[in-house]
């Protein structure tokens, strides 16, 4: 009669030990990825959020130059969200022609602690943009 190939028990529980001590350093990292995860998607909500604000406020403007003023609101699909928008006037002339150039800027909060402000530990995306008018 023939011996029969395959593993005995001790090289099974042996291979199994390996695996695992090969794996637990692995694993141990799991939840730092997952953390840098969850906050890359709520950086790119917050982008979006923020983008899409300051097309609005752009529009508005290239309509009537005078047309939007500095505010805040919060953010109609994202959950804890905060927008506040600034807008100045960098310059202006009486000149025909010239025209006006005004800043717009718009900072994209994860308001964490609820208090309605962007405070300087919350995550936030910031997005600039000059607008002039079109005299």
């Amino acid at each position: 009669m023939k011996a029969q190939g395959g593993f005995s028990l001790v090289e099974v529980l042996v291979a199994a030990l390996l695996i695992a001590v090969a794996l637990v350093p692995l694993m141990q990292n799991v939840p730092g990825l997952l953390q840098e995860d969850q906050y890359d998607e709520v950086t790119m909500r917050l982008g979006t959020a923020a983008v899409r604000q300051m097309e609005s406020l752009i529009n508005t403007l290239r309509g009537n130059i005078t047309g939007a003023a500095s505010g805040s609101a919060v953010c109609p699909d994202v959950a804890r969200c905060l927008l506040v928008w600034t807008i100045t006037t960098e310059a202006s002339s009486v000149t025909f022609g010239v025209g006006r150039l005004v800043d717009v800027s718009v900072i994209a909060c994860a308001d964490a602690n609820g208090n309605g402000a962007c405070d300087p530990g919350e995550t936030q995306v910031r997005q600039d943009a000059k607008v002039t008018s079109r005299p």
